[in-house]
């Protein structure tokens, strides 16, 4: 589920006779389903744009995926392959609607990607002999992996179009460009006796952030001022920019729990984990309220927009928590 800053929600619903459908919901909480392109399948939403148009991707029997917009009528547009391509990713879109992601091309070497309002695809530079645009924030700054014949995994990112190696990530046999703000740079890597720790490019170089001896640890967002936030072992944390690690805040009668969305005014939403998980918001000073849901319920945040609204589910069912 994803939320914009005017409480357009997109998200899936099932139906009495057990099909997925993607629907969105409008401000009022008015539901309309969106239909899929002629001969998809199959369909995922990821994103929302300030307009209230949706992103994700679309499967068909040619292309097991193709990026994929709903405008605001719900009708659905194919973005574009690149020439000779067999199918598109799309990752990640901003407020205004710049969709970035990855595909093939004619010689099924994968290629980093961004699609305008109009749909076009263009070739971000890359290096190596695969790249992936993963993330971006909004001022259009594209994060991302290249692929080198060497087997190393690197993180990269362009800025206006330009490529920079921002290094590869240690000893690692799988990574993934999590988010980007500003000159910051985060994201997982997973070594291979397959522990996984974040790493923040600052700038100047990639480090792995610290973490308590024996605990993993794992990233979601960055903000403004290059504070990571994300889970260290069981724990929410954040990590400042000289790496000091701060448990953030757990309702009482939980010892377990992760950050996983952020928003530009420093609110954050997670989960608190138990046998029953429950979704928490922390305010930007830190303090965290434990978001309602029926007893016996679990529960789960899925979006935060710049109003600090929450969206998620709980026992199946779509949320907005104000």
């Amino acid at each position: 589920m994803a939320i914009n800053d005017a409480g357009v929600v997109v998200g899936r619903s099932i139906g009495a006779d057990g099909q997925t459908r993607q629907v969105r919901w409008d401000a009022k909480g008015g539901i309309s389903e969106l239909a899929l392109p002629a001969g998809a399948y199959y369909a995922t939403l990821f994103g929302v744009d300030a307009d209230g148009v949706a992103y994700g991707n679309t499967s068909t029997a040619e292309h097991w995926s193709q990026a994929t917009r709903w405008n605001a009528d719900g009708s659905a547009t194919v973005l574009d392959l690149l020439p000779g391509g067999e199918y598109s990713v799309a990752t990640a879109v901003t407020e205004s609607g710049l969709v970035v992601g990855y595909g093939g091309d004619a010689n099924r070497t994968r290629q980093a990607i961004r699609w305008g309002r109009d749909g076009t695809a263009t070739v971000l530079p890359g290096t190596g002999y695969a790249t992936e645009a993963t993330a971006v924030d909004e001022n259009g700054r594209i994060a991302g992996l290249a692929y080198t014949s060497d087997y190393l995994i690197h993180f990269v990112r362009w800025d206006d179009g330009v490529l920079t190696d921002l290094g590869a990530a240690p000893s690692s046999t799988w990574a993934n460009a999590k988010a980007v703000n500003g000159r910051y740079v985060v994201g997982d890597i997973q070594r291979g006796d397959r522990t996984g720790y974040g790493v923040r490019w600052d700038g100047a170089a990639l480090a792995e952030l610290p973490t308590p001896p024996d605990q993993f640890s794992t990233l979601a967002a960055v903000d403004a001022d290059g504070t990571a936030f994300g889970q260290a072992g069981s724990r929410p944390v954040r990590w400042s920019t000289d790496g000091t690690v701060t448990d953030m805040a757990l309702p009482t009668g939980y010892t377990a729990g992760e950050v996983t969305l952020l928003n530009d005014h420093g609110e954050a939403a997670g989960t608190a984990i138990s046998r029953y998980n429950r979704p928490i918001r922390w305010s930007k000073s830190g303090k965290v309220t434990l978001l309602p849901v029926p007893d016996g319920n679990y529960g789960f945040a899925q979006g935060i927009n710049d109003h600090g609204v929450v969206v998620g589910e709980y026992g199946g069912r779509a949320v907005l928590w104000p």
